[in-house]
């Protein structure tokens, strides 16, 4: 800037990276401490019994490290586990959990796209769809909290919009289990929580990306970035694993946990459901 003659392209193109700056601080302050949370902070919590804990891994199939997550469950010691990629390996060493967490649900393959939730809490029901493709499950199950009342807590991982020659993939179409997902929370019973490996980072709008308007709020939202992908890789990360909730939620604490040798960050989060919300259903 000092020792240069400034020509007219030299201005175009400092104004093309200012207003770049603009456009993306637009969307990524969001994701700072300058804007309102979207999900309330929990405060004065009087009883323990709406509160619950969710630890979400994408593991990565071919990590063997086992030992390293198994250590931040110890640790961390959530209600609600969400595990995906994963195989009948991982599915075997995961057993350990069996006494701690009685319910489950294991939906298992050998293409990336295994799903396990292990659970403390009582799952009145699971249900595993296949929003978009055989071999892709999401869980859409009822958990029954210590206090008696119902949630709802969809977990899925989409794929994402890059060919692969072995795996499922969505190269050149359209995003379709969000959408499908988003009917469901419409069309919703209990309070909802939707956590998973979703393929895409937060600020590309879940209303669209869901078809619903103001239903689902992103605990990230006011708190950080919390950049789950890509942890082998310190340059390049950005939030990949997402928990987002409906309004009957606050939030008690959120956090990236440590590398457990996938290229994914564990991510868990504390919620508390509001007392003044919808009661056990005794039908």
């Amino acid at each position: 800037m000092l020792l240069k003659k400034w020509k007219w392209f030299d201005y175009l193109i400092i104004c093309g990276l200012l207003s770049g700056l603009f456009i993306n601080s637009f969307f990524l302050i969001n994701y700072t401490s300058m804007v309102p949370v979207e999900v309330q902070w929990a405060r004065d919590i009087k009883s323990s019994n709406g509160q619950f804990s969710i630890l979400l891994s994408n593991v990565k199939m071919t990590n063997k490290k086992v030992k390293a997550l198994l250590g931040v469950i110890e640790k961390k010691e959530p209600d609600l586990i969400l595990m995906m990629e994963v195989d009948a390996s991982w599915n075997k060493e995961l057993k350990v959990l069996k006494n701690e967490y009685p319910y489950s649900q294991h939906t298992i393959n050998e293409v990336a796209y295994g799903m396990v939730l292990f659970s403390k809490f009582p799952l009145k029901k699971v249900e595993v769809d296949y929003l978009t493709h055989k071999e892709v499950p999401s869980f859409e199950s009822t958990v029954t909290l210590p206090n008696g009342k119902y949630i709802s807590f969809h977990t899925l991982h989409p794929v994402p919009p890059t060919h692969f020659k072995d795996l499922p993939d969505n190269a050149g179409q359209q995003e379709n289990a969000l959408k499908k997902l988003g009917k469901r929370i419409e069309a919703r019973k209990y309070p909802t929580v939707v956590a998973g490996d979703l393929n895409d980072v937060v600020w590309s709008y879940v209303d669209d990306l869901t078809e619903t308007k103001n239903i689902l709020y992103d605990v990230r939202v006011g708190r950080g970035f919390y950049n789950s992908f890509n942890a082998k890789n310190f340059l390049t990360r950005w939030p990949l694993d997402h928990v987002f909730v409906t309004e009957e939620f606050q939030l008690k604490k959120l956090e990236r946990l440590p590398k457990i040798g996938s290229d994914h960050f564990p991510i868990y989060a504390e919620l508390v459901l509001k007392n003044s919300n919808v009661t056990k259903n005794t039908n």
